[in-house]
């Protein structure tokens, strides 16, 4: 698969059994269908945030950047909106069921927006992104 911001090709890492794509460039993060939920689960996430691809609603009115297309289908992602702590995170998702993208740092802003500072699944999940230089934060 290749990114949709720069058309790399995405790397594949693991966590917990999950795969993860991610751009070498810093560009965002693919999750297939339900392996945001899987992630989640394995670093001991709440079910709150291991629920967030089934919560997900429709975008406040206004442009949102560009409509990627799915890494695996190629048709046009809907946006939609996740919770963050200053407001809707934007995401793009397949509207075949397909999976999700996260630009830069969008992750990292839904999580914080989940989860309180210091929570243990968040630093397990942040501690992992770092290491494959994934966390989507500014250097």
């Amino acid at each position: 698969m290749q990114c949709p911001v720069c058309g790399l090709d995405l790397v594949i890492v693991e966590y917990g059994g999950v795969e993860l794509d991610t751009c070498l460039d810093g560009h965002g993060l693919w999750f297939d269908a339900d392996e945001l939920r899987q992630l989640f689960l394995a670093a001991g996430a709440p079910e709150a945030l291991a629920s967030l691809e089934e919560r997900l609603g429709k975008p406040p009115p206004g442009d949102h950047g560009p409509r990627r297309k799915c890494l695996r289908c190629g048709k046009r992602m809907e946006q939609v909106a996740a919770p963050g702590p200053g407001g809707p995170v934007i995401l793009d998702r397949c509207p075949r069921g397909h999976g999700l993208w996260f630009d830069r740092g969008e992750l990292l802003e839904v999580m914080r927006g989940e989860l309180p500072e210091g929570d243990a699944a968040l630093a397990r999940v942040l501690g992992f992104l770092r290491e494959f230089g994934a966390s989507g934060e500014e250097e």
